[in-house]
């Protein structure tokens, strides 16, 4: 990956997208390979790790996974800030947790991202789709982090929504971070990614640049049985 691109993670269902992003972010034991952050070899066994070392990942999943669905838009934001050693320092006051600090953050995150909530206090449980995802964005984006997987960012939220989070992702890597973007939906993946990459029975079978890609050539990758 590079500073500043949103690179493309594409596969057929089982291609092993996001059996990939959850290794990096140390939720799955990796079998083989190293990661490597600014040339810098780090050791990623837990999701404590990936979240220390720059790393967030957006899951497929943001009800059972992304969220606590039965504490508030400000307990979501705040639990990785807490947990995170690059970052805590500013929440806590002595050994208790800042709550000024905290509803701060919450209610900027709030604003940037436009959640749509009656209080910082609102369990999400009773939020929209889209702002839930909003809000699983928002705990993440507070730990400040340098490298970010979107697993399937836009499924089941509306059209607007799904504008706004391309728009951030855009942002984001104008600011000079690395996003990884996986989706299931190739037009999605080839019209926000500067590169990507295509997965196939757990392998990277090929690499396109945005004005070579192709549905059909990415198509073909996915069902061949040889390399592309």
């Amino acid at each position: 990956m590079r500073k500043g691109e949103i690179l493309g993670l594409y596969g057929l269902v089982g291609a092993g997208r996001t059996e990939l992003a959850r290794a990096i972010f140390g939720v799955d034991k990796i079998d083989s390979g190293e990661i490597f952050i600014n040339s810098k070899k780090v050791k990623v066994n837990s999701v404590a790790d990936a979240v220390d070392n720059g790393i967030a990942l957006l899951t497929e999943d943001r009800k059972y996974q992304g969220l606590q669905m039965e504490m508030s838009v400000e307990e979501n934001i705040t639990i990785p800030c807490i947990n995170c050693n690059s970052v805590k320092k500013d929440y806590f006051k002595g050994i208790f947790i800042n709550r000024k600090a905290t509803k701060r953050n919450t209610q900027e995150y709030i604003d940037l991202l436009k959640i749509r909530t009656p209080s910082i206090n609102q369990k999400v449980k009773f939020l929209s789709g889209g702002n839930q995802q909003k809000v699983v964005l928002a705990k993440w984006l507070s730990t400040n982090p340098k490298i970010i997987i979107f697993d399937e960012p836009t499924r089941g939220i509306d059209v607007g929504t799904k504008v706004d989070i391309y728009l951030l992702m855009q942002q984001l890597a104008k600011e000079g971070a690395a996003i990884v973007m996986i989706s299931s939906e190739l037009p999605e993946v080839m019209g926000i990614s500067d590169r990507i990459i295509v997965m196939r029975e757990g392998n990277i079978v090929a690499e396109f640049n945005r004005d070579e890609a192709t549905e059909e050539k990415i198509g073909r990758c996915c069902s061949l049985e040889v390399n592309a």
